[in-house]
């Protein structure tokens, strides 16, 4: 019992007398602009948000629009991507963040941007891909981070075509395919730059 007793008491004053925890970088209400790609392809624009300390909300936007002279009319070839999702930060320190969270990731090309790839296309294209991203976020500073990821990734290539050009395992292109990736990305595929206000 006396053994008991002492070791609670030694194990209570090496607790108090220890290493204080490493501060984690402080996420909570930041609001991030900047670059990135996702696992899926969506390249553009990226806000990101924290409404916690660990919990975030993000989405790419980017947009194609080309001119194109058709026959004897000139006429707008658009492809739009984007996606959505959260991330949570399960392993937080003061100069990187490594985060999991999922994301939907919608492809859309019109009937002429479609054409441009394939003449004998008849409707544009809308594809979706499911991404699981695992992500690494590291700091310059307080307010500039780079980051790159891998995951998992479900790809769904509609008859058309593929409208959205994912990296690594599961991007497939085959129309009427759907590929599952483990481990898909690539660090110069998946790279971001974001600056937080």
């Amino acid at each position: 019992m006396r053994t008991a007793i002492i070791a609670a008491v030694a194990l209570v004053a090496l607790c108090c007398v220890g290493p204080a925890p490493a501060q984690a970088k402080d996420m909570n209400g930041k609001l991030g602009v900047g670059l990135e790609q996702s696992l899926g392809g969506v390249t553009g624009l990226a806000i990101r948000y924290w409404p916690g300390a660990a919990f975030g909300i993000m989405g790419v936007l980017g947009v194609d629009i080309v001119s194109v002279k058709e026959e004897d009319r000139r006429g707008l070839a658009t492809t739009f991507t984007g996606s959505v999702g959260f991330a949570y930060n399960f392993a937080r320190s003061l100069h990187a963040n490594l985060s999991a969270g999922a994301r939907l990731a919608l492809g859309y090309e019109s009937e002429r941007a479609a054409r441009l790839e394939d003449p004998a296309r008849t409707s544009g294209i809308l594809q979706v891909i499911i991404e699981v991203p695992v992500a690494l976020e590291f700091f310059l500073s307080d307010n500039f981070s780079v980051g790159v990821a891998t995951g998992l990734m479900f790809v769904f290539v509609p008859k058309d075509g593929a409208a959205l050009d994912g990296e690594g395992h599961g991007s497939t292109k085959i129309p009427r395919s759907i590929g599952i990736g483990i481990g898909s990305g690539a660090i110069t595929g998946t790279l971001s730059a974001v600056y937080y206000f």
